[in-house]
């Protein structure tokens, strides 16, 4: 399926229960619009990246988040975000595709233990209206469709998975012309050996028919650093962007998920230390080109609290963006 040029931008033991066990050129003025931070001169332009939350459970700390922020990218997920479904409460829907310039929205089929299906990932995305809505709001090429999530987590074939996901792909491309396509991010956990997927011939082929490599790292270190993970058994974000980077050269990345793992660093420290690693470390690979930290989450029995950051991580978020280089 072609697009148009300006389309284009460049059950189980889960990724959760694993860790128990293991322990993105602009002139000025246009990046600072870009990224949604004050027209003051700062000591370093920001690296251009689209940025924003994730939302799992608390819709309105979500929107409040992406205010806070200035965010230009955000997350959904067709399965969750409301407490009820997303075809019962279409304003909802709306607003969220309204709400920032691109809108990634993520299948529930292929997540960890499930096989991906490509009939289920179109009656999600159709029947969740996102990619409807965001079509009329902002044109298609501003929808940006994730299907699966860490399947290498839950014990699927990689071969297998590759096969079904390049089908998936090409029945998208069909279903909904214009969006754009990212591929099914693996979990870093190096116990459920991520390179054996980016070293599938399968895997490879379908994740190059996307026009964005997913992918997910974190960070378990007591003050946030994101270059530790080799020391819980996890590819570290450096090693992660190198290896779309070699597998898939030219493609530009997104970082589905990111975080802090910390729980005694408070949800705005967090935010100030995504904006830092996303906008103003050298060391992040030029081929990242957006990121959506894991999570917006108020729900006390929703999963993973200590990466809960509500609205208040988008305002140290903001608060990093507007201090420029330091």
């Amino acid at each position: 399926m072609t697009h148009e040029k300006n389309d284009r931008p460049g059950g189980g033991m889960t990724r959760r229960g694993l860790l128990r066990l293991t322990g993105a050129a602009a002139a000025a003025a246009g990046v600072g619009a870009y990224l949604g931070i004050d027209a003051t001169p700062a000591a370093a332009k920001p690296f251009y990246r689209a940025h924003g939350p994730l939302l799992t459970s608390g819709y309105q700390t979500w929107l409040d988040a992406i205010h806070n922020q200035g965010a230009n990218l955000a997350k959904v997920v067709t399965g969750w975000g409301l407490g009820s479904s997303w075809s019962s409460a279409p304003d909802f829907v709306w607003t969220a595709c309204g709400a920032t310039d691109y809108l990634i929205v993520r299948t529930t089929t292929g997540d960890t233990t499930q096989m991906i299906d490509a009939n289920q990932a179109i009656a999600e995305i159709r029947g969740s209206r996102f990619f409807e809505y965001k079509a009329a709001r902002s044109g298609p090429g501003k929808c940006i469709i994730e299907i699966g999530n860490e399947p290498n987590a839950g014990g699927n074939d990689a071969w297998v998975y590759g096969a079904n996901l390049s089908t998936t792909i090409d029945r998208l491309r069909t279903e909904f012309p214009g969006a754009l396509i990212c591929g099914t991010a693996l979990s870093p956990n190096k116990g459920v050996n991520p390179d054996a997927w980016y070293n599938n011939d399968n895997y490879k082929a379908a994740v190059a028919k996307c026009d964005f490599v997913g992918v997910h790292f974190y960070s378990n270190d007591p003050n946030g650093s994101f270059t530790r993970q080799g020391d819980v058994n996890e590819l570290t974000y450096a090693e992660t962007l190198q290896r779309a980077a070699a597998r898939w050269p030219g493609k530009p990345v997104i970082a589905t998920e990111y975080s802090i793992r910390e729980p005694r660093m408070t949800p705005h420290d967090k935010g100030y230390k995504y904006a830092s690693l996303i906008h103003f470390d050298d060391s992040v690979a030029g081929n990242l080109w957006g990121a959506t930290y894991y999570h917006v989450q108020t729900d006390p029995s929703g999963p993973d609290p200590n990466e809960n950051v509500g609205s208040g991580g988008a305002v140290g978020y903001r608060e990093r963006l507007n201090a420029g280089g330091l």
